[in-house]
């Protein structure tokens, strides 16, 4: 994997940490017998959404080895502002504007639209008050091929301020 990475330098930690929690909670349910091999890669923060989707773009070949890609995280991910006590809540104006944008983007296969997501300016400043949580549909969305059709799970706004929204992106059938 380094190669494909190149020039970027990979080390690799071999420390005690264990794998961050949102990859441990979302393998943990996918994956219960915990018996697939796991390489996480930590989020450089000093990337941009270009780089952090070039990147993306760049472990896409993995995909062809049968290797699954994943990000975690969340499309709108204001803890400050949740409404804590009502799961169902009527979502804030401004998180449902965002996460249209990024859900019509994403089926439409335009990615420079999410790449952008700042243009949107006080919507996505409400809706990633920090952006970590966002950076791994960047990764995501570049590893996608042309051919990959983008379907949506679990698509709504919890507590107001929290879109966990997933996207599955399903390449096409082989043919026999």
């Amino acid at each position: 994997m380094a190669e494909l990475l190149a020039p970027t330098p990979v080390t690799l930690d071999e420390g005690e940490w264990g794998l961050d929690h949102g990859a441990w909670s979302v393998l943990s349910k996918a994956y219960p017998a915990a018996d697939i091999p796991v390489v996480q890669l930590s989020l450089d923060v000093g990337l941009g959404p270009a780089e952090r989707f070039e990147v993306g773009r760049r472990l896409g070949p993995l995909r062809d080895e049968g290797v699954l890609v994943m990000g975690t995280g969340n499309i709108v991910h204001n803890l400050g502002a949740m409404n804590w006590g009502e799961q169902g809540c009527t979502p804030f104006d401004w998180a449902s504007r965002f996460l249209a944008e990024v859900r019509n983007a994403i089926l439409a296969d335009a990615p420079q639209r999410v790449i952008d997501f700042a243009r949107l300016g006080r919507d996505a400043q409400l809706a990633l008050p920090s952006q970590e949580h966002f950076w791994p549909l960047l990764y995501v969305l570049g590893a996608r091929t042309p051919q990959d059709r983008a379907r949506l799970v679990n698509d709504r706004i919890e507590h107001g301020s929290l879109a966990m929204t997933s996207v599955v992106l399903e390449a096409p059938a082989a043919s026999a």
